[in-house]
């Protein structure tokens, strides 16, 4: 019988603790798996393809009693996260072999679905109010895409980070033609998104008529942040503005200079959101999509902003969202822009592939810390089909 290597989460690290791999995340290739007995139970059996490492698994990493916005790993079990997987049996009506499904999906080789070691027995009376259930992101089936584009844009333009950014965008940027928008991250999955919709958003073209000429209203201006010089050239390829390394170039001195800005996409916090602050104009808007700057710093040594007073003063604007909240008003839009736009080659995206679920541990950490000078959404390739 085949083995059926997987990651599991088999500690939780302290608020604030960079997970280290074989303490907090360890690999385990001890089992094996019949793959034409197993017992479907009238489910389905798949093959991992595909796995996406992604910030918020980090705070699926907590202590259940912290409050958060969402619900946590299970110890002992395997990790649960974003993945793209195949059908190699089904006993489920709707669901056949050769499918394609994305959704949540435990970190090993292969699953029988729905998966139940490492699914939270979901309560809402025994979590904070709105905490949202992440096993409830099941697998959906999604269309091959037979050469189209490659299978990893499920990963990235076409998975949980383009998703986000398409409907955080949609749902709360109100983008105006001629705006500055200011991206931090904007070499992420979800950044780089942002900064292609801002360009995209507010470009309209009418049909040249003998009275009406094709008029070209402006996109908005964008500013961009990345911590590479290989990625501030990534995201100036996808048409940012301005952008800069925040390593080098302080997010004060860049906004100075280029500002003031309409609306800030936050994906950091701490420094980057004190400079936006103070550079949005009264009445405008900050959208916080993530804290990647303070997840794996204790709380005693986190950033404190200093111009929080200026919500106030300048009348702002300042929310946080997480996905499921738009899902219903925008996935279908998602589903049926996307894939178009990527077509037309309107959209892009790069990917940061590690071969093997053995090295998947390590993915995870590396992604937490930023990914260094890696360009692309970090992937995991776990099987070719």
């Amino acid at each position: 019988m085949p083995s059926n290597p997987r990651v599991l989460f088999s500690k939780r690290p302290a608020t604030g603790e960079l997970p280290i791999v074989g303490q907090h995340i360890i690999f385990d290739n001890s089992r094996a798996i019949d793959l034409d007995d197993v017992p479907l139970k009238g489910g389905f059996l798949t093959k991992t393809l595909i796995l996406s490492p992604e910030p918020a698994m980090r705070e699926r990493m907590r202590d259940p009693k912290t409050d958060s916005y969402t619900t946590t790993f299970v110890v002992g079990a395997p990790i649960i996260g974003p993945g793209l997987v195949v059908v190699l049996r089904s006993e489920k009506d709707g669901i056949k072999p050769g499918d394609y499904m994305y959704g949540q999906t435990p970190w090993e080789a292969y699953t029988v679905q729905p998966y139940i070691e490492g699914r939270v027995a979901f309560d809402l009376k025994e979590w904070a109010p709105h905490t949202f259930d992440m096993d409830s992101l099941a697998l959906q089936v999604v269309p091959n895409p037979n050469g189209l584009y490659p299978l990893s844009k499920y990963i990235s333009l076409l998975g949980t980070p383009g998703l986000t950014g398409f409907v955080g965008f949609n749902g709360l940027v109100e983008a105006k033609p001629g705006d500055t928008i200011f991206v931090s991250s904007g070499a992420s999955g979800v950044g780089s998104m942002v900064v292609q919709l801002a360009k995209l958003e507010g470009s309209v073209q009418f049909e040249s008529t003998s009275c009406y000429p094709t008029l070209n209203i402006p996109r908005m201006k964008v500013i961009a942040s990345a911590g590479s010089d290989s990625k501030v050239e990534y995201v100036r390829s996808l048409g940012a503005d301005v952008v800069f390394n925040y390593k080098k170039e302080s997010y004060e001195s860049v906004l100075q200079q280029h500002g003031p800005i309409h609306v800030f996409w936050d994906n950091v916090g701490g420094e980057a959101l004190d400079a936006a602050l103070e550079a949005l104009l009264p009445r405008s808007r900050a959208i916080a999509c993530g804290v990647v700057s303070s997840d794996n710093v204790p709380p005693e040594e986190r950033y404190r902003l200093k111009n929080s007073h200026l919500i106030m003063k300048k009348r702002l604007d300042v929310r946080g969202f997480i996905v499921p909240e738009f899902i219903p008003q925008y996935f279908g839009k998602f589903m049926e822009q996307v894939p178009a736009l990527m077509a037309q080659g309107k959209l892009k995206s790069e990917e940061y592939a590690t071969n093997g679920i053995q090295n998947a541990p390590q993915a995870l950490i590396d992604m937490l810390l930023g990914g260094g000078n890696a360009v692309g959404k970090p992937i995991i390739v776990v099987a070719q089909e």
